[in-house]
């Protein structure tokens, strides 16, 4: 595990900082993020016991901030070390086509994955959501692992995943591509 966990983060050129809050039952989760931060020194661990979700993680810099709320195992862990290394290294997956027009929103949008650690299309989804905050830091991003917060799951009706739900209007399950994603995001906004 720590030799594949190295292999991931090994390309991190720059300083992120992960700020995290855990439950007593998670004392793995903590050691998981102590050895990631063993592995490359340029990732910055900050417990911050003041946030109330737990157990909750922040991956953040210069305004970028990705948030997953819930436990980082199966399908999700090698997507949260990829999100790592993508915030850290302003690496983000969208055409260049779309990107122009992602450059371009200056009001907020808050985009929320539902996603479970055994599903195969989460992670994509999860990258997808991921790439858009890095593009443009008026996306805000949360990944919500549905065995960890049911009541989130219940509250926006999840029953398939990935479901994505963007400032609470607008909702689609399943992977898009960035011009279906980016469509999504204008119709939240009320552009369309």
């Amino acid at each position: 595990m720590e030799e594949f966990v190295k292999n991931e983060l090994e390309s991190i050129k720059e300083p992120v900082k992960i700020r995290f809050s855990l439950t007593e039952k998670d004392n793995d989760l903590e050691g998981f993020l102590n050895n990631i931060s063993k592995v490359n020194k340029l990732i910055v661990l900050e417990n911050d016991t003041s946030l109330t979700e737990k157990p909750v993680f922040y991956i953040e810099k210069n305004g970028i901030s990705v948030k997953f709320l819930g436990r980082i195992t199966g399908g999700e862990l090698k997507a949260f070390l990829e999100s790592v290394k993508m915030v850290a290294n302003n690496e983000y997956h969208i055409s260049e086509r779309i990107l122009e027009f992602v450059e371009e929103v200056d009001k907020p949008v808050d985009v929320k994955v539902f996603v479970t650690t055994s599903c195969g299309w989460c992670p994509p989804a999860i990258l997808k959501a991921v790439s858009f905050a890095i593009a443009n830091p008026n996306i805000k991003v949360s990944i919500i692992e549905c065995y960890s917060f049911p009541e989130l799951a219940t509250k926006y009706n999840v029953s398939a995943v990935p479901k994505t739900v963007i400032n609470d209007k607008v909702e689609f399950v399943g992977v898009k591509d960035d011009n279906e994603f980016f469509g999504y995001i204008i119709k939240a906004l009320g552009e369309v």
